[in-house]
Formats: structure tokens, C-alpha cells, sequence
């Protein structure tokens, strides 16, 4: 079977974990749940019945919302709180959201026995101070 999972690396912290590969559902889910679809048409109607497009339709849709849902909850770090997503839309509140999540951190006695996160360190120019720069 084909591995639903990849091995990355934080942008943030460094650590390696793994995300979900695709943020939608594949051919063989929509396949699976079509045929799962047909099945609760026959059980319910006991025959195949116009009205089971909506058994298959609603099961597609509630699939994908999963299958979307389970790909944005990957995407955030385990260990530094990181967001790729909300980094793209707007990096200013990327920090805030890992800021809160450290703050938090460090009072969940879930995250005693985890090694600290390394935070990154900014590299300046030489001799230039770029808070200044406009």
C-alpha cells in the first residue's frame, strides 16, 4: 500500500515528523467510498435507488472535510507549535501563535520529558542595524 505519510523537517525548530502527503482525498478513497455508497443504498432501499446519489454524495463530502481536516492538523509542529500555512498567509501571527505555544509549553507537564526546542537565531548584517532600516 502506498504510504500516506512523508518524513519533513520543521521550518522553525528543525525537528523531523511527519506530515499527511496530500490534503485531498485519492481515486481509490473516492472508489472505496462510492462502492461503501452503493452498499448503504442497498441496505437501506433494499434495492439500487436514485435516492442513494445522496448516501454518495454525502459520504464524499464528509470524506474530503476529514481528509482536509487531517492534512491542517498535520501541518502543525508537535514540538514548537509551528504553522507552514499561517506563515504564508501572515508570519507575523505565525509568531504569536508560537510564542503562546511555548509560553504553554512550558506549563503542560505533557512536554516535561521532551527536549527543549532550539530556537533559531537571527542572522544580522555586519556592522547594520536592520531594525532601522525603512
Amino acid at each position: 500500500m502506498l504510504s500516506q505519510r512523508k518524513s519533513c523537517y520543521c521550518a522553525f525548530c528543525k525537528v523531523e515528523r511527519k506530515v499527511y502527503a496530500s490534503k485531498h482525498l485519492s481515486l481509490t478513497d473516492i472508489m472505496g467510498l462510492v462502492i461503501f455508497g452503493i452498499i448503504c443504498t442497498y441496505a437501506v432501499f433494499k434495492s439500487l435507488d436514485p435516492r442513494g446519489l445522496f448516501f454518495v454524495g454525502l459520504l464524499l463530502i464528509i470524506g474530503e472535510a476529514f481528509s482536509q481536516a487531517k492534512w491542517r492538523t498535520s501541518m502543525i509542529c508537535r514540538n514548537c507549535g509551528f504553522d507552514p500555512v499561517v506563515y504564508v498567509r501572515s508570519p507575523e501571527q505565525a509568531g504569536l501563535k508560537i510564542k503562546a505555544f511555548l509560553d504553554k509549553r512550558a506549563d503542560s507537564p505533557e512536554h516535561l520529558l521532551r527536549p527543549p526546542v532550539i530556537l533559531p537565531l537571527r542572522k544580522e548584517a555586519k556592522g547594520k542595524n536592520l531594525s532601522l532600516k525603512m
